[in-house]
């Protein structure tokens, strides 16, 4: 018998419906097979990004973390005669600030992400 797309196959209402599966001779498209059955690659990829998120936004941390530090130490060594020196040191505090607020929220998202799909995999196993 020879192989057919499952558009060509015709209903043979003659046939139980276990003589026809059994008649089908063509195998499944890789597409069709990961709509059925995903495969553990797309499991991995987000395990992969969750892992890369939460190296990076601890990287980011402390650089912010460095960066308050740079701040405070030329908001404390400026003389108040040098207005522009003092609105640098300021703009560069609250940018820091804000940027490690951003890194943590990403860092906590990232490690729940990550805690939750360990969880459903072992709740499928």
């Amino acid at each position: 018998m020879r192989m057919q797309d499952p558009e060509e196959q015709q209903w043979q209402p003659n046939l139980e419906y276990g003589a026809y599966r059994a008649s089908d001779s063509w195998q499944q498209e890789p597409e069709q097979a990961q709509k059925i059955q995903p495969q553990e690659e797309r499991r991995l990829g987000g395990k992969i990004l969750a892992i890369l998120a939460i190296v990076l936004s601890s990287v980011g941390f402390f650089f912010t973390v460095a960066g308050i530090v740079a701040s405070a130490l030329v908001l404390h060594y400026a003389s108040l005669a040098q207005g522009e020196v003092q609105q640098g040191g300021q703009i560069g505090l609250a940018s820091s600030i804000i940027a490690m607020l951003a890194f943590t929220a990403i860092f906590v998202i990232a490690v729940v992400t990550l805690a939750r799909r360990s969880g459903r995999i072992r709740r499928q196993l």
